[in-house]
């Protein structure tokens, strides 16, 4: 089983940050989507509670893996996969992570480090809000005039 849980399910090893949470959410929900889109005929789908488990199991971060332990019974009882997403932002995010992630946005600058750091903090910030909240073109326009 840990064999078919890491192909569907990748290990979640850290940090435990907001992008990187939202990023191993987001490949878990790949992972689904690719075993229902691929599996045979015969294997079942899988259940709420077998995703659940699946993304428990492989919360590796000690946090995490304790956290998992401690609430099994209760995630495993849940009735969506948004449910258990959820339980991890309350568990996982700061409260108010997106404005926060959002003032670092707007207040990235180059400054004295080199154009790829600088772009890469700023993409990361991004990244963390979401395509919606900054569009391209904010992100090319605050790329471009806060470069020196």
């Amino acid at each position: 089983t840990s064999t078919m849980a890491s192909k569907i399910v990748t290990l979640f090893a850290g940090p435990l940050m907001p992008t990187a949470i939202e990023a191993w959410l987001g490949q878990c929900e790949d992972g689904f989507a690719i075993y229902a889109s691929t599996k045979t005929e015969k294997a079942s789908d899988l259940s709420i509670e077998t995703k659940i488990r699946l993304a428990g199991t492989n919360m590796q971060k000690s946090t995490m893996a304790a956290w998992w332990n401690a609430g099994r019974t209760e995630y495993l009882g849940l009735t969506s996969w948004e449910s258990f997403e959820k339980q991890i932002h309350n568990r996982f995010m700061p409260k108010g992570y997106k404005m926060v992630t959002l003032c670092t946005f707007f207040l990235c600058a180059q400054n004295q480090q080199p154009f790829l750091d600088y772009a890469a903090s700023l993409a990361d910030a991004r990244t963390a809000l979401g395509p919606t909240i900054i569009t391209s073109n904010i992100y090319k326009y605050q790329l471009l005039f806060h470069s020196h």
